[in-house]
């Protein structure tokens, strides 16, 4: 085991402990966190199958909170690998973008135009306690480039203490989920068949024309003759349309 991965003090973790089943506990959480990973940006929050996250926990500033989270909690959520990744595979640990996000992903007007621009650095996820209908997702990363930039290290790290904190996160007395949030509004489009939608949803997640056949269970070629009526009907030329498409209908231009 790498020296540097275990913490050199025990002390924010007993103060965590003390604070398990108190309304200081997430404040207390974050200032743990904040003292095991200098510089760290956080967002703590509950994932749902039918309706948008909620955000429990964040230290990000009021701007990197309209920029990231308004955005995200509109409909962008339903785009990130890390959701995806728990609607498809609902399981405890902590998971890299790079791991679990589709192989086109990086070249996705999502990640393109949306992603990048957060100017985020190694954002890693952890799931803690999911069942099928909602999980706690909490998400590290960097919007300033990191003082040890190996992302792996920030994950190893991670996965030494998320033991812990995962007995710490299931002894805490959470409120219930509310009631209120929005609900869960996929790319749709009248004009379209209903494969049509769901080739269009996936082509935005980032996959490939070939993994979406899989997917799909159908050939390459009637997928590329999906993509091509898909365009036709919505008058596009472009995924770069399609995307504005689906931030037109989220009202996050």
């Amino acid at each position: 085991m790498q020296k540097d991965i275990a913490p050199t003090s025990l002390e924010p973790l007993a103060q965590l402990l003390s604070q398990v089943d108190c309304k200081g506990f997430l404040p207390e959480l974050q200032t743990c966190l904040e003292s095991y990973f200098a510089g760290i940006d956080l967002v703590l929050c509950r994932f749902h199958r039918l309706r948008s996250p909620e955000i429990l926990l964040h230290n990000l500033n009021h701007q990197q909170e309209a920029k990231t989270l308004h955005p995200y909690c509109a409909g962008m959520y339903q785009l990130d690998p890390f959701y995806q990744n728990w609607l498809n595979h609902p399981t405890t640990g902590v998971f890299r973008l790079d791991d679990i996000a589709p192989s086109e992903f990086r070249r996705s007007e999502y990640f393109l135009t949306y992603y990048t621009g957060l100017g985020l650095h190694d954002e890693l996820m952890c799931f803690f306690s999911p069942n099928t209908n909602t999980t706690l997702a909490f998400s590290f990363g960097f919007y300033q480039p990191p003082l040890h930039p190996d992302g792996r290290l920030l994950s190893e790290k991670m996965a030494y203490l998320f033991p812990l904190l995962q007995a710490l996160l299931e002894k805490h007395h959470w409120q219930p989920a509310g009631d209120d949030g929005a609900g869960s509004e996929e790319f749709m489009d009248e004009r379209l068949s209903e494969r049509e939608q769901q080739v269009a949803r996936l082509f935005l997640q980032g996959h490939s024309a070939p993994a979406i056949a899989d997917l799909l269970c159908i050939s390459p070629g009637t997928v590329k003759n999906h993509r091509k009526n898909i365009y036709g009907k919505l008058v596009i030329n472009s995924q770069a349309e399609l995307f504005q498409l689906f931030l037109r209908q989220l009202g996050v231009e």
